[in-house]
């Protein structure tokens, strides 16, 4: 979930489903769906930089060129380390400073995720398993209508995952890796095809289908930012923390989503940052007898001008639960980091 979303969240449980299923001696059906993202900036004004998802042709400020630590007087968390470098005090950030901007053609941005977990799995929980997987995804805008995406395409640059099973370590075969898909947008039902204009395998589109709509969530999280940012704090609707996430998938739900604007913070060359703190509990169904639940809490920061997503981590405990007494079993942790580039 995106989130992502995220991230799209926010999408990562079909992955762990997929791996987990995978295992000798399990009998189940895999369902995968990929979480996480990147954006990235295009300098030609013929190619304006996208916000997250949501922003318009204006120049990306990085982590670098943020100035400043002073933070709005809100009861949060100081801004990562990673986010806000060392310089001189941060101003009060004015209301209105994060403002959400229609799509527009050319737009394009990379979205990198990286996940890992750490379980416990099988009959007895006898069987220990750790997974790493890093996306790189670049979306670009093909055409859009007033504002609304009508053609996107997304290319799975990197993909890559590494599975470890009792100590013994091998690569994950993915198969969206290195692969390019163009959606289009029918009363806001995707289609997907790959870039012969062929239909890709089921599996495929499934998890196509989610990040596509990762853009359509992530603007309707922005536009809420946007109007909490006039009170400097505040909680998010329950919709809305969906929507930071990336909404929910064909497999996942999301039975609880909170999140809030902790912090702004104004830098020296009057770049905005929002801190977001996060929380979710998520639940895949594998099939009608196995789920998986996971329970991260994390934070997300966003920059304005016009407003995107930066970079997000949560992280928390995972759970696989048979309705079977001799069914597959799991205890671990996960942690999800999802950045941008624009």
């Amino acid at each position: 979930m995106t989130m992502a979303r995220a991230v799209h969240w926010f999408g990562a449980f079909g992955a762990f489903g997929a791996v987990v299923l995978g295992l000798p001696g399990c009998r189940l059906s895999p369902s995968t769906t990929p979480l996480g993202g990147s954006h990235e900036q295009a300098p030609q004004a013929a190619k304006p930089a996208a916000s997250a998802g949501v922003t318009a042709a204006v120049a990306a400020l990085t982590p670098a060129d943020e100035k400043g630590a002073e933070e709005v007087p809100v009861e949060s968390p100081a801004v990562p380390a990673s986010s806000v470098s060392t310089g001189e005090p941060l101003k009060a950030t004015p209301p209105g400073a994060f403002q959400v901007k229609p799509y527009a053609p050319h737009q394009a941005w990379t979205r990198l995720f990286d996940l890992e977990f750490a379980l416990k799995v099988g009959p007895g929980g006898n069987i220990d398993m750790k997974m790493v997987s890093h996306q790189e995804a670049r979306f670009e805008v093909l055409a859009v209508t007033a504002g609304v995406i009508d053609k996107l395409q997304i290319e799975y640059t990197v993909y890559t995952s590494k599975m470890t099973i009792m100590g013994a370590e091998g690569d994950s075969p993915e198969e969206l890796a290195g692969k390019r898909f163009v959606v289009t947008f029918a009363q806001g039902v995707p289609d997907v095809r790959d870039v012969s204009g062929g239909k890709p395998p089921k599996k495929q589109i499934d998890s196509v289908e989610d990040d596509a709509r990762e853009p359509l969530e992530i603007e309707k999280a922005l536009k809420e930012l946007a109007q909490l940012t006039t009170k400097g704090q505040g909680d998010f609707s329950v919709a809305g923390a969906v929507a930071l996430a990336g909404g929910e998938d064909h497999d996942t739900k999301v039975s609880k989503a909170q999140a809030r604007l902790q912090k702004l913070t104004t830098g020296g060359h009057n770049d905005k940052l929002a801190l977001l703190d996060l929380g979710y509990t998520l639940t895949n169904a594998v099939d009608d007898k196995t789920t998986i639940e996971v329970q991260v809490k994390g934070n997300l920061t966003v920059v304005d001008a016009p407003a995107r997503y930066q970079t997000s981590t949560l992280q928390g405990p995972m759970e696989i639960r048979s309705s079977e007494p001799s069914g597959m079993q799991g205890r671990g942790t996960v942690k999800i980091t999802t950045s941008y580039k624009y």
